[in-house]
């Protein structure tokens, strides 16, 4: 979800493989699917309206978590990560 300034070149790194996208709008929010296929840390980098570049570390997911990841942009580009993940096994 963004809630501050249009980001643009997103992307959102997860083990074993990442997704994206080329614009978020503000206000806009960005669904997908993906299966944890590994054991690692989480992070999205995306590119602000000058062309700088933010990295925001995530929280590390275990290989079988499953669930849902809220992953909020505020107003200030600032990164909040709220994780309901559990794992079967």
């Amino acid at each position: 979800m963004n809630q501050g300034p249009t980001v643009h070149v997103m992307e959102f790194d997860y083990p074993s493989a990442s997704f994206g996208a080329n614009l978020l709008a503000t206000g806009a929010k960005y669904h997908y699917r993906f299966k944890i296929q590994g054991s690692g840390p989480l992070s999205l980098q995306y590119e602000d309206g000058s062309g700088k570049t933010h990295t925001a570390p995530g929280p590390k997911v275990e290989l079988g978590d499953q669930g849902s990841l809220l992953v909020n942009i505020d107003a200030r580009g600032a990164v909040t990560w709220t994780p309901a993940l559990t794992n079967p096994k």
